[in-house]
């Protein structure tokens, strides 16, 4: 099959109806031909041709109506509860770009999005390619809000540095397609964006950080909410890292899961407090910090004693 496009955007979502407009407002200002209504409020850098979005949802609120209201964006809508890296799966299978770029519903992208992430992929060998992700100026002030982006995406608050790097934001990040495809078929049916990675790495791929590619946050989940996901995303993850291995390394991780709220805290505070910004908010989230890192550690710890039970089933963000 020959490429259509020159970048897809694969924007997975669950129930996303409050952000998902302001999303796509943003996205489809950077392209050809989009009708005004929908881009009348959104900064137009230089629109770029030969860019597909598509939103694969499973929502049970207003987001597919609202997604089919703009001209141009492919919705794939699944009438079962899908998880978030199944969708991105579905939506990476059917993209026709040669780079394709994962973004969340809360990712609204900056003014020259597109143009950086051609550009990077153009200039870099590198397959992986990740960008920063700043705190969206109308929820600066919620502490609860900082607590979560903090905890989430502190380390990729800018400024940020350029280079190979040892992660990179599942929210904004772009794959040259042949990293995702063998020929025409997919090779990652459900995107685990932390396993895809670490699968290219193992084969010889480095993560790159592009600083100008960047998008800002907003999510309005309630706290409490999101301090459960951090369980089951973390209860996930040990989880599907045990399935190969041994009860006895399976026991030592889950004793070690013990260190890492103070192993965490200790390693995002120190990038983020080299940043010379928004120090204080650091400072009033740490209770809160401590309390994140702390649910996502006894996650782990019963992903490495009892495997993943329902959580992978209940990420929808």
């Amino acid at each position: 099959m020959g490429l259509i496009t020159d970048l897809s955007v694969v924007v997975a979502t669950h129930n996303a109806a409050a952000v998902i407009v302001e999303s796509l407002q943003a996205l489809c200002a950077q392209r050809v031909l989009e009708p005004v209504e929908h881009v009348e409020r959104i900064e137009i850098i230089e629109p770029v041709e030969g860019v597909e979005i598509i939103v694969a949802d499973s929502s049970t609120d207003e987001t597919p109506a609202l997604v089919r209201s703009f001209t141009g964006v492919r919705l794939l809508h699944f009438e079962e509860p899908l998880t978030i890296p199944e969708l991105r799966g579905r939506g990476v299978a059917v993209a026709n770009g040669g780079v394709i770029a994962i973004l969340d519903p809360f990712a609204i992208v900056a003014g020259n999005w597109t143009r950086e992430v051609l550009k990077a992929h153009r200039e870099s060998p590198h397959p992986v390619i990740g960008g920063a992700v700043d705190l969206h100026e109308r929820y600066d002030s919620s502490l609860f809000a900082w607590a979560i982006y903090i905890n989430e995406y502190g380390l990729f608050m800018p400024p940020v540095e350029g280079g190979a790097v040892a992660i990179v934001p599942g929210c904004n990040v772009s794959y040259k397609r042949a990293a995702l495809f063998d020929g025409d078929r997919p090779r990652f049916e459900v995107f685990w964006k932390t396993f895809v990675n670490w699968d290219l790495q193992n084969a010889g791929a480095v993560l790159w950080l592009a600083p100008n590619i960047c998008v800002r946050l907003v999510k309005p989940v309630p706290f409490m909410g999101f301090l459960s996901s951090r369980f089951d995303h973390g209860r996930c993850f040990a989880g599907m890292r045990r399935a190969a291995w041994s009860p006895w390394r399976r026991s030592v991780y889950a004793a070690a899961s013990v260190l890492l709220p103070p192993l965490m805290l200790w390693r995002w505070g120190r990038v983020y407090w080299a940043k010379r910004r928004q120090r204080t908010k650091l400072v009033l989230t740490l209770p809160l910090q401590l309390m994140l890192f702390g649910v996502w550690a006894v996650g782990e710890a019963c992903g490495y004693m009892l495997g993943t039970g329902r959580s992978c089933r209940r990420l929808f963000y």
